[in-house]
């Protein structure tokens, strides 16, 4: 039988953090088998580690927050930097008697560098999924004056960019989870189809509101992030400053299903110290939510706890 996540709330600082628990073999609380904590992308929540538990089948326990401003915790009061998001983790991980091997997606990957950096108690070992070095940033463009673009103003015209289309999704009011599904459905990094796993991990971004639903997610924390993402000088070398040895898990094709890569190609030889394992055929969204994706990284979970 399919492992059935347990709902699971964590007070800190004056914030509820929601988390699902997936258990070792059945209904058992965390402690009785290897523990993993598992960290989501910028507008994931929990849920999206639901695949990876699967191809976990019982063997390890596997707690994923919700962050805040995400999932059940979208309502929970700020902070909702990424330096917060590791201080969550980290107390959530204090209450589980940690340390614990750390797993991330996206965003995650660097909430849980900083989490290693602040808190290095809590972890054992990373493994991080299609995430971690420094995003891709041009430089500021010339004005049609000679003068450059301010570093400021041309941040924004690259979240308006990059996060605009999912801002756009954030905001707007689903009059059915049918017709949400449907806009997930002509994602170019779904070319192969949403099967039932993928659908139960999108509809638990709903909640019900006035004519439908809406997505549990805070925009203004998505666009907090996304700037930290961009422009905090400290969260894009996080992983030069991370010198022991993390496990990286690099999709072969980006965001929207096609090249270039998330991770560019140069930064294998950049961090030798780093494990890392080429997920060729796959994207960033696939890297998670495929059957070969999540056996991948669910593998890569059982070794980093088998070298405890």
């Amino acid at each position: 039988m399919s492992p059935t996540p347990e709902s699971t709330r964590f007070d800190i600082d004056g914030a509820t953090i929601a988390a699902l628990h997936w258990p070792a073999d059945g209904p058992t609380r965390v402690g009785g088998a290897p523990t993993v904590v598992a960290v989501h992308g910028i507008t994931a929540n929990a849920w999206s580690w639901d695949p990876i538990a699967q191809a976990l089948n019982g063997e390890i326990d596997l707690l994923a927050v919700d962050l805040r401003g995400r999932g059940r915790s979208w309502t929970e009061p700020g902070p909702v930097g990424l330096r917060q998001h590791a201080d969550d983790v980290a107390a959530v991980i204090e209450q589980l008697g940690g340390p614990v091997v750390v797993v991330a997606h996206s965003m995650g990957t660097y909430v849980a560098l900083l989490l290693a950096e602040r808190h290095p108690a809590a972890v054992r070992s990373l493994v991080l999924v299609d995430g971690g070095t420094a995003l891709y940033l041009p430089d500021p463009p010339v004005r049609d004056d000679g003068t450059v673009t301010p570093q400021d103003e041309f941040i924004d015209e690259v979240l308006d960019v990059s996060l605009g289309p999912v801002l756009e999704r954030l905001g707007k009011v689903w009059p059915d989870r049918a017709s949400y599904l449907a806009m997930w459905a002509q994602h170019p990094a779904f070319v192969d189809g949403i099967g039932p796993g993928l659908e139960r991990i999108l509809l638990a971004d709903l909640a019900p509101t006035d004519g439908g639903f809406r997505v549990m997610v805070d925009s203004g924390a998505i666009r907090l992030n996304g700037r930290e993402l961009f422009a905090d000088d400290e969260v894009r070398s996080a992983l030069d400053r991370h010198p022991e040895p993390a496990t990286i898990v690099r999709a072969e094709f980006g965001l929207m299903g096609t090249p270039p890569p998330l991770i560019a190609d140069d930064m294998m030889d950049r961090y030798p110290q780093h494990r890392w394992i080429r997920a060729d055929g796959l994207n960033h969204y696939t890297v998670m939510f495929s059957t070969r994706g999540a056996a991948l990284v669910a593998d890569e979970i059982r070794r980093a706890v088998a070298l405890l």
